[in-house]
């Protein structure tokens, strides 16, 4: 093969300043930005404070020290750059992009990999023959319905005029021939952003000496030691309209570049997959005991975890882990704090975001509105925990009055799931109108009902669970309508005849609306009978239902339930939501006449879609209501 049939270098440098997952491939190099001051140096990634560099400007440069260490330390014949969360799309496929000329997706993972060609092969395909490859050109009416790029860059409230100005009078001292093509860029409606191209090494080469002086020259004589830090990264913001610029005047005076635009990715959570190891302990006498819960849940999942520890056997250790998806870094932070003081503990969060995401996995809010989507993480854990054969699961609405090591070393033999019989659904069984039996039968295919299990305390044999289902099954399964208690329904479908009956006093269900002596006294007498008993010495309570301690603290078992949670860091939490204190919601800065979230929106894109003169009014309309120019 000659050097002309070589392929060409193409190197795609990927900016980030925190730790994200990236493609895997020769032409994707990810490189730390900020470097020169970050607290810690990302593994397996380029720095830009190797070499050449200017890391040190990092936070008024952004990702252009990436660029600057690029063109001075690296070669290729095709120089490129994106974002940790921002990347080009390579596939000839078109998808469905937002105002601002986004793809919108979630994780990179191998789907988000093949779906938008981060590999090799499709790369080159996109890339070889072009001479320049920006980021969608966008016309800033779509983004919010403004005139032209001076009046987007004045709506920014961290962006002064008289910086654009002044970055415009040293661009038109240096390049006279420059001033026609910065009128006409900064008084037109279009323009790539985000400092994503990708360029020809004698273009790349060009254009760097072309705009790094124009921006030093600008930062020497700029007076920013007051400003915020959004507007620190003013340069960085300059660099975008330069770089529209700058091909504009090469076009109009003839370079004849071959340009195209290829779609711009927006990965909503580009954080790596943190997968948990085994504890180094000896795991004879570890007890693994796993939740799930999400933000709001916190000071609830608190006060199970800190009943958990103030019972637990000392010469025990305790490997505590937490499903969820939004729990807050500080939130995380208090919860790690307050149980330092049990050192026989380790609690852990596992986010199964990337696990579930895909399926509708919602609840019937007519029937149990209390129930929330984390009740469906307990189908994850099998592949979340590969190094466990098995552990306890326990509901966030309980407390517990015992050592749970006790029921985690229940022995399983062959069964998957090892539970207490749910005293109300047996009692619902046998009620004369039929329709729980009929429910159980026909939505279920149970054999037995009489075997139907309550699932918020659980001791689960994970390898017999892997043999069951996968979890992409399980999850399939729960995607499913028409079950009132959803996961537990499906526990209970999919696994009778693979259970062992736990004793009652290990979920104790409270009194919640007078279902004792009005659902539980209808079920079969034996298990009536073992529930009363089991009142008396209760190991776990379990407020299962509406009435939850924290909302009604004379509920059944009230006391006990506060017994723990007053301990605990989130009491006032707690007893806010007592009186009926709501949590405050974060303040919201509407940059968008519409928000991406609003409930509004799908109906706007219906009537008014995406690039219409009905959606360019609507916008105006909205932005003149908000107070907006």
């Amino acid at each position: 093969m000659t050097a002309q049939q070589q392929p060409p270098r193409i190197k795609i440098f990927v900016s980030a300043h925190k730790p994200a997952a990236f493609p895997d491939g020769a032409s994707i190099l990810p490189i730390q930005v900020g470097a020169q001051n970050a607290p810690t140096m990302f593994k397996e990634t380029l720095h830009d404070n190797d070499g050449e560099n200017i890391s040190s400007k990092n936070p008024m440069y952004c990702e252009l020290t990436a660029q600057y260490w690029a063109w001075k330390n690296a070669d290729a014949d095709y120089y490129g750059f994106c974002h940790y969360r921002r990347y080009f799309d390579f596939t000839n496929t078109p998808h469905r992009e937002n105002d601002y000329g986004e793809i919108m997706d979630s994780f990179i993972d191998a789907h988000s990999i093949a779906e938008y060609g981060f590999d090799d092969t499709s790369i080159a395909l996109a890339v070889d023959g072009w001479d320049v490859i920006t980021s969608p050109r966008n016309d800033v009416r779509r983004i919010g319905g403004f005139r032209n790029l001076k009046e987007h860059w004045d709506a920014d409230r961290h962006l002064r005029m008289k910086d654009l100005r002044h970055m415009y009078d040293i661009l038109i001292k240096r390049h006279p021939d420059y001033k026609e093509d910065a009128d006409t860029v900064l008084n037109g409606r279009e323009a790539a952003f985000c400092n994503m191209f990708i360029m020809r090494k004698s273009i790349f080469n060009e254009y760097c000496e072309w705009l790094f002086p124009l921006l030093d020259e600008f930062t020497e004589g700029w007076e920013h030691s007051t400003v915020d830090v959004q507007t620190l990264r003013t340069p960085g913001h300059l660099s975008e309209r330069l770089l529209n610029i700058f091909l504009a005047h090469k076009q109009r005076v003839g370079a004849n570049w071959k340009i195209k635009q290829l779609q711009c990715v927006h990965f909503t959570d580009p954080a790596p997959i943190e997968a948990l190891e085994p504890l180094d302990d000896n795991p004879r006498f570890t007890v693994p005991v796993v939740f799930a819960a999400d933000d709001a849940y916190v000071p609830m999942l608190t006060t199970t975890i800190y009943s958990v520890l103030s019972n637990a056997n000392t010469e025990r250790r305790y490997d505590v882990i937490v499903l969820e998806r939004d729990i807050t870094a500080e939130n995380k932070q208090t919860i790690l704090t307050f149980f330092e003081q049990f050192t026989n503990a380790t609690i852990r969060f596992y986010d199964v975001s990337r696990i579930i995401a895909g399926y509708d996995l919602t609840t019937d809010e007519s029937t149990t509105a209390h129930i929330t989507q984390e009740t469906y993480y307990r189908f994850v854990i099998q592949q979340a925990l590969p190094f466990y054969s098995k552990i306890l699961y326990l509901d966030s609405d309980l407390v517990v009055n015992g050592d749970v090591a006790e029921l985690y070393d229940t022995e399983m033999g062959n069964a998957a799931i090892g539970a207490v019989l749910d005293a109300d659904f047996l009692g619902n069984l046998n009620m004369k109108d039929g329709k729980r039996m009929e429910y159980a039968t026909n939505q279920l295919h149970m054999k037995n009902p009489y075997t139907y299990f309550q699932a918020g305390v659980l001791v689960m044999n994970l390898e017999r669970m892997r043999d069951l289902h996968s979890v992409d099954e399980w999850l399939e399964i729960a995607s499913r309508p028409g079950f009132i208690y959803n996961d537990q329904d499906i526990l209970n479908m999919e696994c009778e005849g693979e259970t062992i009956r736990l004793p009652f006093n290990w979920n104790v269900m409270h009194d919640c609306a007078g279902r004792v002596h009005g659902v539980f006294d209808y079920a079969p007498a034996e298990v009536f009978q073992a529930y009363m008993a089991s009142r008396k010495n209760p190991k776990v309570v379990h407020y299962a239902g509406f009435d939850k301690p924290w909302k009604n603290p004379w509920c059944d078992f009230g006391p006990l339930y506060w017994h723990y949670a007053q301990e605990t860091p989130f009491a006032l939490q707690m007893t806010a939501m007592l009186a009926g204190v709501e949590k405050p919601k974060p303040p919201v800065h509407h940059e968008r006449a519409i928000a991406e979230d609003s409930p509004i929106r799908k109906y706007v894109d219906t009537l008014a879609p995406t690039g219409s003169k009905q959606r360019e009014l609507m916008k105006v309309i909205a932005r003149k209501l908000q107070g907006k120019k």
